[in-house]
């Protein structure tokens, strides 16, 4: 019998705040190891389960990442940077590459959204939470998921359609995926930037009547002088690793695998700007 490997909690929102910055100060660097090393810590285990079942190739991808961390000292300004890593690319079932994939998007989609907001200083942003009813196949309930988003979105480029979607100018949208026992649960987590704050009672009828199961939303305008914390909602892991028994991590990447679950519309996609470290 194949015993499930312990499960512990190496990422949390802070994790992924705390790497928000490819740059940090030198006396962070034994911080930064440590959050790296309870990640490998959990793919490892990971491997050991998943060689149990003969699955050869992930184990020995989960087996590689990490192997080795190459940190630049930049010692004139106190600073240190991550130069070369290696990774295995497998978020959705390596914690370590969570952490770096999640870090990313942050840097990255922040610098749209304040050069978006400092060229246009109507804007606001607000954070967006849309969800399904659970289910027991995650296949199915990914699929209404997106579909619903899809077709609620198009309304935004149709003279004749309403919505509070059409009161965002741009958006950042991402997916996540959790199961505490009672089926999947995936639901989005989006920024959106709009001159106008969104009605949330609004929005929940008409994602009921989109969804046709489910009316549960959350809007809530963002805190700017603490940015970092409302962006980590949008850019942290797909799945609450913490959270899913082997078994479930292991369907949740066959199933969702390849799939785009990071995305945006509007002004904030393929925007280039360059991210900044100050």
């Amino acid at each position: 019998m194949i015993q499930d490997p312990q499960k512990s909690k190496p990422l949390t929102v802070q994790s992924l705040a705390a790497e928000g910055q490819e740059g940090f100060q030198t006396n962070q660097l034994g911080k930064r190891l440590e959050r790296y090393g309870k990640a490998r810590a959990d793919a490892l285990q990971f491997r050991d389960f998943l060689a149990g079942l003969g699955e050869d190739r992930l184990a020995s991808a989960l087996s590689d990442c990490g192997n080795y961390a190459v940190f630049r000292d930049y010692f004139t300004i106190g600073q240190t940077r991550l130069a070369r890593f290696c990774t295995c690319k497998k978020h959705l079932i390596c914690p370590l590459c969570a952490i770096r994939r999640g870090a990313k998007g942050l840097r990255v989609y922040m610098a749209r959204v304040e050069a978006l907001m400092a060229s246009q200083p109507g804007l606001r942003p607000y954070l967006v939470t849309l969800t399904v009813k659970n289910g027991s196949d995650l296949e199915e309930r990914f699929t209404h998921l997106a579909k619903s988003l899809r077709t609620y979105h198009r309304r935004r480029s149709r003279a004749r359609q309403t919505g509070e979607v059409r009161k965002a100018s741009a958006a950042v949208w991402s997916y996540e995926f959790t199961n505490k026992g009672n089926g999947w649960h995936p639901h989005v987590h989006a920024v959106w930037l709009c001159q106008e704050a969104p009605d949330p009672f609004q929005l929940s009828r008409e994602w009921s009547d989109l969804t046709g199961d489910s009316f549960i939303v959350d809007v809530r305008p963002m805190d700017m002088a603490d940015p970092v914390a409302a962006f980590c909602e949008v850019f942290k892991y797909a799945l609450k690793f913490s959270d899913l028994t082997p078994h479930l991590r292991l369907t949740a990447y066959r199933t969702l695998r390849g799939k785009r679950l990071l995305d945006a519309f509007g002004d904030l996609r393929g925007l280039d700007v360059e991210p900044s470290d100050s």
